[in-house]
């Protein structure tokens, strides 16, 4: 009998508590709960990462456009308006917030190889481009070409909060020149600005705002 209760005994000490299957089921639990999280954050990340990365490739997109087009800019002469006593001038028109001007990298194919471009920033659809053929003779005839309108407008960039241009005149090689919130093409004796600087404010996916800045020479002052 004795030895009967001794063999139970041992058979119950070969097995686990109730507090032991608890604590071994709790530790169990954490140890999957971590792993879930840590693979979530890393699913995340990564997630993240690639969209960042899609977003930067974007605004790169832009960057390039910009720098392909306005660096490509060409000395297109047009003559004054029926009132206006200024000489023939360059159509390269630039203010602080808007581009307009003539350019041999055209986004779209042109009979003449050149094209009329506007950029400008809109708050409700953002970078904008318009094209159209540069087959004008005159300012009056350069102004009544509708680059705005939707047939002609392009969208570069819905993230860009705004843009701004600023231009660097230079006369001759010895001098230091000056960087212009302005440029108007009868006033700068028949020359392109030396180099345009377009900055590009953009907001990523994660609300945060940033300006990347152009620094695009005019190809045409080089030759």
């Amino acid at each position: 009998m004795g030895n009967i209760v001794t063999k139970r005994r041992a058979r119950l000490s070969d097995g686990f508590t109730l507090i032991e299957m608890v604590l071994a089921i709790s530790i169990f639990a954490m140890v999957i709960a971590i792993m879930f999280s840590s693979f979530r954050l890393g699913i995340s990340a990564w997630t993240q990462g690639e969209r960042d990365i899609e977003y930067h490739q974007r605004i790169r997109a832009v960057a390039d456009v910009l720098y392909r087009q306005i660096s490509a800019a060409f000395p297109y002469w047009v003559t004054p308006g029926e009132l206006d006593t200024h000489e023939s001038c360059i159509a390269f028109f630039g203010d602080t917030h808007a581009l307009r001007f003539v350019t041999y990298a055209p986004v779209q194919k042109c009979v003449n190889g050149l094209s009329l471009v506007e950029i400008w920033h809109e708050s409700d659809r953002g970078l904008m481009l318009g094209s159209g053929p540069a087959l004008a003779s005159s300012r009056a005839e350069l102004d009544r070409i509708v680059l705005r309108g939707d047939a002609s407008a392009t969208v570069l960039s819905p993230e860009a909060q705004s843009i701004s241009f600023r231009y660097f005149d230079k006369k001759k090689h010895d001098q230091q020149g000056e960087w212009l919130e302005q440029w108007d093409p009868r006033d700068k004796n028949i020359r392109l600005p030396r180099m345009v600087e377009a900055t590009v404010r953009f907001t990523d996916s994660r609300g945060r705002s940033f300006d990347e800045t152009l620094l695009i020479p005019i190809v045409s002052n080089l030759l």
